[in-house]
């Protein structure tokens, strides 16, 4: 499957999948607004997520797919699976220990590095320690999902891999919609806990049509595993310190006012969700191509596939940070003007995502740059400068807190998620002989086009609010967010075609071959 094809299958199922995502975050702001009981929620999963974050996500995927590739495009499938099978089966022993480990802990490091600030509060703490128990069964699932994925996306299957965010999202919503009457916040755990053990099953039927060959092998000492253990390390490094930027900003929300913990997870996780359409998508199916010319040692493909991917995600992220600032309002009051999310936090946290979205096109550099260092094996440059980034990150939110509280935080993550975007771009630059007076060019030509998109949107917005009050409603908020997004894509389209912006001829292209057909 081409790297297109693939990325135009994640982004249409990723796409339904964040439109639960944004589902999900409504109903469960809706519900329980902000109350403690939703931010010992959020703190609570602290724990469960570093244990994914430390072990998997990215880590043990990033580092498997390169090998896993390597064995399959030299026709060796046999070995591919005896790598495969010991890897599932270490990850699925640790992921156990690591979730049991914690459960013991869980009364010790709540209360003194995950929410210290809850100490005032003693049912807050008990609830915050009762839902990360439960909650560490989530880590041992998304683990199996993660390594399926990754087999999968190496056989170039990306179908179910992509649904399975869209089910996980669906669980939660409806074990928090039927179920909080009966169990309260418990209801949402337990939508994680069985939704991340929904996203692996959807997954096994397409992995059983691949004739999977696991065994309940664990072989260690094997070259291939070896390789996957000496790939994972650093990354799982890197990624274990990417989690100290959580905890330092729980803790520091922690003692702010009760609602703030709320807004700033939902600011970062609307900034998540387009994120997650663009540059996970494109990132993830470019991957595989990736992990395949550098095995084949194919230096200008890859070179060409890594450019490709830089420009595509600008085009597609830069616009859409626009549109998240100038839009920030009305999308926040469309999405979470119900129930218990009062006015007070939802200025909290359109005020959070204004400045999250000053790094949305950081993040998705960082996506695509760290994964062409990974299909090159190489896990420990990508290491040292997210280390710099996270040092960053720590210095400017104890800095900015003080003063800016939760949008200092926000504000913090941008600049150094745009820092270590800048260092990944030009140690690779050098390394892979990018091109950067065309990728300069290009980018120019999108930061240009969603400029005047943002004019466009702004003024939009200004002239409704002063002829009709449109955020009355829940219709006026959706016609004019709606519309104000359709006048600044109209516009950005507009500006692309006159700049001649690349991407756009491929998409007209595209249009064309498929109308001939």
């Amino acid at each position: 499957m081409s790297v297109a094809r693939a990325s135009v299958i994640m982004i249409a199922t990723l796409v339904a999948s964040r439109v639960l995502g944004w589902l999900r975050l409504s109903v469960v702001g809706a519900t329980f607004g902000g109350t403690t009981d939703l931010d010992a929620f959020i703190a609570a999963f602290r724990i469960p997520d570093a244990i994914f974050g430390l072990l998997v996500a990215g880590a043990l995927a990033a580092a498997f797919i390169p090998v896993f590739t390597g064995y399959l495009a030299k026709e060796r499938e046999e070995e591919a699976w005896r790598v495969a099978s010991s890897v599932l089966n270490a990850l699925l022993l640790l992921l156990i220990g690591a979730s049991a480990v914690m459960w013991l802990a869980a009364p010790i490091l709540v209360p003194t590095i995950i929410a210290p600030g809850f100490a005032h509060n003693p049912p807050e703490l008990a609830l915050t320690v009762d839902l990360t128990r439960l909650m560490l069964l989530s880590p041992i699932f998304m683990g199996l999902s993660a390594l399926t994925t990754g087999i999968l996306n190496s056989y170039r299957q990306f179908l179910s891999s992509a649904v399975a965010p869209l089910v996980y999202n669906a669980v939660i919503i409806l074990f928090t919609f039927f179920a909080h009457p009966f169990l309260g916040i418990h209801a949402v755990a337990t939508g994680v806990v069985v939704g991340a053990l929904v996203m692996w099953l959807v997954q096994l039927p397409e992995l059983t049509f691949r004739r999977t060959r696991y065994s309940f092998s664990l072989d260690l000492g094997h070259p291939g595993v070896r390789d996957v253990l000496r790939l994972a390390g650093p990354r799982a490094v890197a990624l274990g310190a990417v989690q100290i930027v959580f905890f330092v900003d729980t803790i520091l929300a922690s003692g702010m006012p009760v609602g703030s913990l709320v807004a700033l997870n939902y600011a970062f996780q609307l900034l998540m969700l387009p994120l997650g359409v663009f540059s996970i998508a494109i990132s993830a199916a470019v991957f595989p191509t990736l992990s395949h010319y550098a095995s084949i040692g194919d230096v200008n493909r890859m070179r060409q596939a890594v450019q490709q991917a830089i420009r595509w995600i600008l085009f597609l992220t830069l616009p859409t940070a626009i549109l998240m600032i100038v839009l920030r309002r009305p999308i926040v009051n469309l999405l979470f003007q119900y129930g218990s999310f009062g006015a007070e936090l939802r200025e909290a946290t359109q005020a959070a995502f204004l400045f999250y979205s000053l790094g949305l096109a950081g993040h998705a550099l960082v996506q695509i740059l760290a994964r062409a260092y990974y299909a090159s094996r190489d896990t420990a440059t990508p290491l040292a400068l997210t280390l710099i980034s996270i040092g960053l990150n720590v210095v400017l939110d104890v800095l900015l807190a003080p003063t800016l509280f939760i949008n200092g935080l926000a504000l913090a993550n941008a600049v150094s998620t745009l820092v270590e975007a800048a260092l990944l771009l030009t140690l690779l630059a050098t390394r892979a002989r990018l091109r950067l007076v065309g990728l300069g060019l290009s980018s120019a030509k999108h930061i240009c086009a969603s400029l005047l998109m943002g004019v466009a949107m702004f003024a939009f917005i200004r002239a409704t609010n002063v002829t009709v009050d449109l955020e009355q409603t829940k219709i006026g908020l959706a016609l004019q967010t709606l519309v104000a997004s359709a006048v600044g894509g109209a516009v950005y389209l507009a500006a692309a075609y006159l700049l001649r912006v690349s991407e756009l001829g491929e998409i007209f292209a595209v249009v064309r071959t498929r109308i001939g057909r």
